[in-house]
């Protein structure tokens, strides 16, 4: 089993990615016990740089590599990466809605980019490979109900509340 500097900045990429998320999951929790938002906030930008700046080294080596459709799939996960960066920045900016566009294209970003690591390694296990695929799609399926619920009760127009009178 051959591991290539890549491949080792690949699974640090996607370890750290794959963190922000969880402690974005995970932040009614955190916040139960520590209190500080500040200290969450920067913990997701720290992993997040962390993931970030593994995920370009990443592409950085293989950037010479024969084009192949879990390549390909790298490659558009990656762009996806740098625009939620954006919307991660333009949420800090208080921009309206980025925080629901960051989450949702968080969300496809690490899925894509599980997707990838799970096709493109011949290191893995076929049947590790389904599992993994499976997963990932179970997830981002519930996850995009959660989000299209979401737009949909934003876009229906809302009741006028009765006025009560005293």
């Amino acid at each position: 089993m051959l591991l290539l500097l890549g491949d080792i900045f690949g699974a640090f990429a996607l370890a750290f990615i794959g963190l922000t998320a969880i402690l974005m999951l995970l932040r009614k929790r955190i916040l139960k016990y520590t209190k500080n938002l500040d200290l969450l906030r920067r913990s997701h930008i720290y992993v997040s740089t962390l993931g970030g700046l593994f995920l370009v080294l990443h592409v950085a080596y293989f950037v010479t590599y024969p084009m192949t459709t879990a390549v390909l799939l790298g490659y558009i996960s990656a762009t996806i990466a740098g625009v939620v960066w954006i919307t991660g920045t333009a949420f800090l900016e208080r921009f309206k809605d980025s925080l629901f566009y960051h989450g949702s294209l968080s969300l496809a970003a690490i899925s894509m980019m599980v997707i990838h690591a799970a096709s493109s390694s011949t290191n893995i296990p076929l049947l590790l490979v389904y599992v993994v695929l499976g997963l990932t799609t179970l997830f981002v399926l519930i996850k995009t109900m959660s989000h299209a619920r979401k737009v949909f009760n934003e876009l229906s127009p809302k009741a006028p509340r009765p006025v009560v009178r005293k």
